[in-house]
């Protein structure tokens, strides 16, 4: 690996994505002519993989065959329809070997047994957890995957779920119990927010993208770029605010990941 670059093992699901842009969306039966369309991979933790490899990092994906979704953009803000057809495969074998040389381990839930797995070979070789908890995604299952993660990166939706609280300031005290070093609460348009354990806070406000075009993948865009950061030594403000504009960078195109079709160093970012 070059210098400064390190290894992450996610697991989770990759998707195979169609999406259409259409003037509206509709509960009743009719038929729409699209006015854009494209086909692009996806997943949330496939895609965070896919940001961090393209700013220079080792990645390894464990996953069974890909899902498929066909996705609806309504035109005048980005908003999605998704249906989706869920993988037929079983649920892939973690084994341990996997881990070697990696500094990160990154869930989201998906594969539950193979996280557990994953989780006491990280555990063991002393090796970072992060999770994803993306917006309706939450469920009492995954708690515990959850809690032996180190690097927490949830949507609101999730946070107010997973920790019974509706105030920031209260669920940031119930999430970022040990052995977490880090939370970070997404809001979409509202921005991010960041805590560490010793007090330290900060909001970083979302970007806009000019033009809005669609808002797919920006989550999981988010989870890949901060991870560089932080895992690259970089403060939380700054680690948040450069996930933050290759968020918004993302949804000024069609796809889940259109930031990564643009090129980072397209971008003029500071890497």
């Amino acid at each position: 690996m070059a210098s400064g670059s390190f290894k992450v093992v996610g697991i989770g699901a990759e998707t195979r994505d169609e999406f259409f842009v259409v003037p509206e969306f509709s509960a009743q039966e009719q038929v729409t002519q699209a006015l854009a369309s494209c086909v692009d991979a996806g997943g949330p933790v496939a895609t965070a993989l896919a940001v961090l490899r393209a700013h220079g990092h080792e990645c390894v994906l464990l996953d069974g065959e890909p899902a498929h979704a066909v996705i609806l953009v309504r035109q005048r803000d980005g908003a999605r329809q998704i249906v989706f057809m869920p993988a037929s495969a079983p649920e892939p074998f973690f084994e341990p070997k996997l881990l070697a040389g990696a500094r990160l381990l990154h869930i989201n839930g998906r594969h539950e047994n193979a996280c557990r797995a994953a989780i006491e070979a990280a555990k063991a070789q002393n090796i970072g957890i992060s999770f994803d908890g993306g917006a309706g995604r939450w469920r009492e299952s995954i708690r515990d995957l959850f809690e032996a993660s180190h690097v927490r990166v949830v949507s609101r939706d999730f946070a107010e779920k997973c920790s019974g609280k509706t105030d920031l300031a209260e669920m940031a005290a119930a999430l970022l119990r040990s052995p977490a070093r880090l939370l970070v609460i997404t809001e979409g348009i509202g921005g991010s927010h960041g805590w560490t354990p010793d007090g330290v806070y900060f909001h970083k406000p979302a970007f806009k993208a000019e033009p809005l075009i669609d808002t797919t993948g920006c989550g999981d865009v988010f989870h890949g770029a901060f991870l560089h950061g932080w895992m690259s030594g970089w403060p939380l403000e700054r680690s948040m605010e450069h996930a933050a504009r290759l968020a918004a960078k993302n949804a000024e195109g069609l796809g889940g990941r259109h930031v990564l079709k643009r090129g980072l160093a397209a971008l003029n970012l500071e890497l």
